[in-house]
């Protein structure tokens, strides 16, 4: 008898989730499952593109000794997508924060979650402390037919991921 090995995720199902600190990100995943509305922590589903989900850490090594000094390098997470005519809760909160853009750094966990045919997550990455780095528009072309591209650069240093397996009832 073989073990069951699953099936491969797909890249191209996903949500993002913008935690708010009230919310554990299970409760996220489970109720995502389930398919009930969170109103306290904004899903945004617009994404195309989302690049950076990535672990590293400092390496030395000192003759034939080689070990970690234990801090994370920061990483860049970048979310792309098309922009709409009605804001998604989080272009209204990079909106408000633009407003102290000089000022301070408005820190957010963001929970990265893969979903399989049935909208079920399948596979997570938990971003804890990012904070918005930059906000990039594509350029305008009157002689192009594509759509208005924003990026939004988030620094990282800790991402945690999530292995998720739900069974059928």
């Amino acid at each position: 008898m073989s073990a069951d090995k699953g099936f491969p995720i797909v890249g191209y199902r996903f949500n993002v989730t913008l935690m708010n600190g009230i919310l554990d990100p299970t409760d996220v995943i489970y109720n995502a499952k389930n398919r009930l509305k969170l109103f306290s922590t904004p899903v945004d589903i617009q994404f195309s593109d989302i690049t950076g989900l990535k672990k590293t850490r400092n390496i030395t090594t000192f003759g034939s000794m080689t070990s970690t000094d234990g801090v994370s390098p920061q990483q860049t997470l970048t979310l792309k997508r098309g922009i709409f005519t009605i804001p998604s809760p989080l272009t209204i909160t990079n909106l408000i924060e633009s407003a102290f853009w000089n000022n301070r750094l408005l820190r957010r966990d963001i929970l990265i979650t893969t979903l399989n045919s049935e909208q079920e997550p399948t596979y997570a990455w938990l971003i804890t402390n990012a904070y918005l780095e930059g906000w990039e528009w594509n350029g305008l072309n009157a002689g192009s037919n594509e759509l208005l591209i924003e990026s939004m650069s988030f620094k990282y240093t800790r991402i945690n991921p999530i292995q998720l397996k739900f069974t059928k009832q």
